[in-house]
């Protein structure tokens, strides 16, 4: 308009996907913004469902009662018209918040699928940290040795590597045996010898806690004694009244074992969001009473993989839903901190809440019927249970 004085605006204001009431709601949401070219939506599609707010407990409650409600929608709750799995949509801001869902739905035995990028437990990040704890599970685990063996790097090199292997295979014996004996036989020499003969020796000390059921010291795998490090017998392992120690295991073998601190170190924009998912992972482990029946959960829902034509919930971050509609929406964790983002807001201010509210019109405009915005009184972040302010929906 600056440039040319006399052209003619003309705003394309009816919409023809969501009801009055949708509409209504994130007109009302985007208005906060400046600068912005005004222009107010208006359908033909007269009154239909108001936009819910509904809160929640913590993360988890925020999950079932999605579930129950996606179950309630197919059946027709409310004498609405019932919405199969196919018409249904779960949009979250940080793709660690489909962690929760992910583990809800594989209990109830809802289908889903994730657009966008892969399911939570098929992350690099976690599959990597999934690695470390089956190794302080089961140290024979080769299939995790070799996956995180150089990760992060430790200047092991291919010729190093396939030594460790060749003596496995030709011994009948583990990697991890394999990598001792050659350490304690000095055939692995210089700087790798040393990142190496650490590996071992945490993996053999995570091993232990894990026996124990509590941490336990480092010990320095001794030149003669090539038994797995055992706890002290006479220590008495460290418990919380509801006994987290596999949460703080979990927390020490990601520390230890330099893991978080390559991603810390690393400079990608995928970054900060492999930290997210790193912490929800520990977060998830609250659910079990120890590591090993965390790992034989995420073993269910690895082989729980379905394939098949059958309606499913959809699962994806806002950004990737631009352009996309469905007749029945769920907007979890607008929360501040969450939605909008803590890390957003610290990098651009004022610039990042409006952006925010951008991304929370396009997330009340992919609905067609019915949409929900959820938010959850506290919710664990970076190791502590937060006690949120009021929801922030605009």
């Amino acid at each position: 308009e600056k440039d040319f004085r006399k052209c003619h605006v003309i705003k394309l204001e009816q919409n023809y996907r969501s009801t009055e009431h949708i509409l209504g709601a994130a007109s009302g949401l985007i208005s906060a913004n400046q600068g912005r070219l005004g222009k107010t939506l208006w359908t033909e599609a007269k009154g239909g469902e108001k936009v819910r707010l509904i809160g929640h407990w913590d993360g988890e409650e925020e999950a079932r009662w999605i579930g129950e409600e996606i179950e309630a929608v197919q059946r027709g709750t409310r004498g609405l018209t019932p919405v199969d799995l196919d018409g249904q949509a779960i949009l979250v801001r940080a793709s660690h918040q489909m962690r929760a869902f992910e583990d809800r739905f594989l209990t109830i035995g809802l289908p889903y699928r994730v657009i966008g990028g892969p399911r939570f437990y098929e992350r690099l990040e976690i599959r990597d940290a999934m690695a470390y704890c089956r190794l302080a599970v089961s140290p024979d685990d080769d299939l995790a040795f070799e996956r995180v063996v150089n990760t992060p790097k430790r200047g092991l090199g291919d010729k190093a590597q396939a030594r460790i292997q060749a003596v496995a295979r030709d011994k009948g014996i583990s990697l991890f045996d394999a990598a001792r004996l050659l350490l304690q036989q000095g055939e692995i020499t210089g700087k790798a010898a040393g990142q190496l003969r650490g590996f071992v020796e945490n993996i053999a000390r995570w091993h232990a806690a894990v026996q124990s059921a509590g941490p336990v010291p480092v010990v320095p795998l001794g030149e003669e004694d090539d038994a797995v490090i055992e706890a002290d017998p006479d220590a008495v392992p460290v418990r919380a009244a509801n006994d987290q120690s596999h949460i703080r295991l979990v927390e020490q073998i990601l520390e230890e074992s330099g893991y978080t601190q390559m991603w810390m170190n690393d400079k990608t924009p995928e970054a900060p969001g492999r930290l997210d998912n790193l912490k929800e992972l520990v977060k998830a482990l609250e659910q079990f009473e120890n590591l090993q029946g965390f790992l034989e959960h995420v073993s269910l829902i690895m082989d729980n993989d379905r394939t098949g034509d059958e309606p499913k919930v959809t699962i994806m971050t806002l950004h990737a839903a631009k352009g996309l509609e469905f007749p029945v929406v769920f907007l979890p964790g607008w929360e501040d901190g969450l939605f909008p983002s803590q890390r957003a807001m610290d990098e651009s201010g004022q610039k990042a809440i409006e952006e925010e509210r951008r991304l929370a019109y396009v997330g009340i405009t992919r609905a067609e019927e019915l949409c929900t915005i959820s938010f959850a009184g506290n919710r664990r972040v970076d190791g502590y249970r937060n006690i949120l302010a009021n929801p922030h929906v605009g």
